[in-house]
Parts: structure tokens; sequence; C-alpha cells
């Protein structure tokens, strides 16, 4: 049977709530309460759509924010028609250059920038991170999911109309 998140954290989580980047479940409970299997779970991981938090077993834990997360990629899937391909490459073009305002010297040796079809956190992610960030706690990470739909207005700025002398 399918749960509900509200019931499992009323059940699991601390008394005081949790911060939506602490690891509250297991991928075998993430998978209870989204519906997906687990190994689905880990083609989205797989493919560099989530970054999962690992216990000191190795063991994937998964976040409340983690969790909004799969909602989302598994909403671009079934309503918008993508694949995991399609959502990898449209995250790639988030320009996170901007969003993080990385200096003209980081940019120039930046592989995101040298034309690549990995969104930055999978390419930095094997470096621990860029300018010392880790890549899940990045805000270019963690606003992605919920950037796709406003992709326009974040790669371009706002077209002005020049109004035409009468």
């Amino acid at each position: 049977m399918k749960r509900d998140l509200r019931e499992w954290m009323a059940e699991h989580a601390p008394a005081k709530g949790t911060e939506p980047l602490e690891p509250v479940m297991t991928i075998g409970e993430a998978a209870r309460i989204t519906g997906l299997s687990e190994s689905a779970l880990r083609k989205y991981e797989a493919a560099g759509l989530i970054l999962f938090h690992r216990s000191s077993g190795n063991v994937r834990v998964i976040s409340r924010e983690d969790l909004q997360r799969v909602r989302l990629i598994r909403t671009m899937i079934k309503k918008q028609g993508l694949n995991l391909e399609g959502i990898r490459r449209l995250w790639s073009l988030l320009p996170c250059w901007e969003l993080k305002g990385c200096s003209a010297e980081s940019q120039a040796t930046c592989p995101v920038l040298l034309g690549t079809n990995q969104p930055c956190w999978v390419i930095h992610r094997a470096e621990g991170g860029c300018d010392g960030d880790l890549c899940r706690q990045c805000p270019v990470y963690r606003v992605a999911a919920g950037a796709i739909n406003d992709m326009k207005s974040l790669l371009h700025e706002p077209v002005r109309r020049k109004t035409v002398p009468a």
C-alpha cells in the first residue's frame, strides 16, 4: 500500500521537524511513498538528476527535498513527455556561472562552459564541488527542478519591445 509523506513523517520524523536537506528515509521508504520502484530512483541518480545522501555504510538516504525532486522528475516524464536524457540536457542549460556569480577566472577554466551536455553538479561532483561548495547544497542544484518550467526567464533577459512612433 502506498503511504503518504505526511503519515510517514508523523511516524518517523523528530518531534521538532526536519530540515529540507536532512536525510530522513531509505530509498525503499521513498519508493513506497512515491509509488516508484527502487530501481527507478537509482536510475534517476545514475542519470545525474538527483544526488542522494549516503550514510556511513554507503546506503542511500533521502531528504524531503529529494522526495520533492523525485516527484518533479516524475511529473516531467509523465505529463511533459520528457525522458531522463531530455531532463538532464535541459538542466545542463542552466547558466550556473551567472546564477552563482562565478568570477571570470573561474569561468575561463570551468568545464561546464566548454559545451558539455551535463548539469554542473554532475561535472563538479567528481571534483568535490565547485568553489568549495557541495553540489547537493548548491543553490543551482536545489532550484533546477523547479526552474524547468521557467527556463526561458533564466536563460534570457526580458525582451523590451520598442514602441515605434506613429
